[in-house]
């Protein structure tokens, strides 16, 4: 509506000198200043909702990018000079603040398992916010971050481990288990001993002491180009030869959701469009009718059909329990 009204702005100013009841609604040159000022700061809002809405169902990576371009603007709308966005924008930044120091730590650590981000754009758009003190913020991300993949590390070695053993107990050959009873006793006596088997897992363990770990061969590793469109949950897809465990972490993190409802009911005035007073559907019911109608979309059916087919489902349910109370 405001670039809608930027773009006529001279038949309406020509419409207020002529039309005397449009007179008094027309603005000043100030207040188109003011109307261009406040449409440039609701841009950068209008593409962050456009990306996060849940109709598009983004990959965590690129909710960082967004939510730091909406902390930043704050910032410099509060220290700019624009003093009738001042008051507003202050109480924007309350609900803000609590959102991002609940939130910026996980967000955070998606955006570095982006090729394109990583780590250096962390510390990029952090120092833009916090300066000098850029540095705390990131060493705790960078650390949780390495706690996580020790997670992720320690579960893919129980899980080998414990399929390992049951491999050796199934696959035991009798005639190596005779040779292992027969040969039990020799090394007590300077006989036969098979070191193999324990070289290996000296092997393992020096290498595990000595080698860099995947995220630090993966953060070492220059980024992707800033703008350039991937993939990302194929990109790690295809890196699960070479980073195991940490592709297994980045596709577990990525697909977490910023929102559960899409950007259209966030912002509608209608509130809760199903209330205990609208519809006596339970909650599961409702939760099944949503997913059969993504699934539906999914498949190519169009919207007015599943429309058609939920009210079908809903009204048939509805009879069903009638009938039911009826007997």
């Amino acid at each position: 509506m405001l670039e809608s009204s930027l773009y006529y702005k001279d038949v309406l100013d020509y419409w207020g000198q002529r039309d005397k009841d449009y007179q008094i609604f027309a603005l000043s040159n100030e207040e188109w200043r003011n109307v261009v000022i406040l449409c440039k700061f609701l841009k950068v809002f209008y593409d962050v909702t456009c990306i996060f809405s849940g109709s598009n169902y983004p990959t965590a990576n690129l909710y960082f990018r967004g939510v730091w371009k909406v902390h930043k603007i704050l910032l410099d709308t509060v220290k700019g000079s624009y003093s009738f966005l001042t008051p507003m924008v202050k109480q924007m930044q309350e609900k803000f603040n609590k959102y991002w120091a609940e939130y910026s730590l996980i967000l955070s650590c998606a955006a570095i398992l982006d090729p394109r981000y990583k780590l250096n754009y962390v510390q990029y758009c952090f120092n833009t916010i916090y300066g000098v003190h850029a540095s705390d913020f990131v060493e705790t991300i960078l650390s949780n971050l390495r706690l996580l993949f020790d997670e992720y590390v320690k579960k893919s070695k129980s899980t080998s481990s414990s399929l390992g053993g049951s491999c050796n107990v199934s696959n035991k050959n009798p005639v190596d288990s005779g040779l292992d009873e027969h040969n039990d006793n020799s090394a007590d006596f300077g006989g036969y001993f098979d070191e193999s088997d324990d070289y290996k897992r000296y092997l393992n363990e020096s290498s595990t002491r000595s080698e860099k770990s995947q995220l630090d061969i993966y953060l070492e590793e220059p980024e992707l180009e800033l703008n350039s469109q991937i993939d990302v949950l194929d990109y790690w897809s295809k890196s699960l030869i070479q980073y195991n465990e940490l592709s297994l972490l980045a596709r577990d993190l990525l697909a977490i959701p910023i929102s559960t409802v899409a950007s259209k009911s966030a912002f509608s005035m209608g509130k809760k469009v199903i209330t205990p007073l609208r519809s006596s559907l339970k909650p599961k019911t409702v939760q099944a009718v949503v997913c059969l109608d993504d699934w539906m979309q999914v498949k190519g059916f169009s919207a007015e059909i599943g429309c058609k087919r939920t009210m079908r489902t809903m009204t048939t349910m509805r009879t069903m329990r009638m009938m039911m109370f009826l007997r």
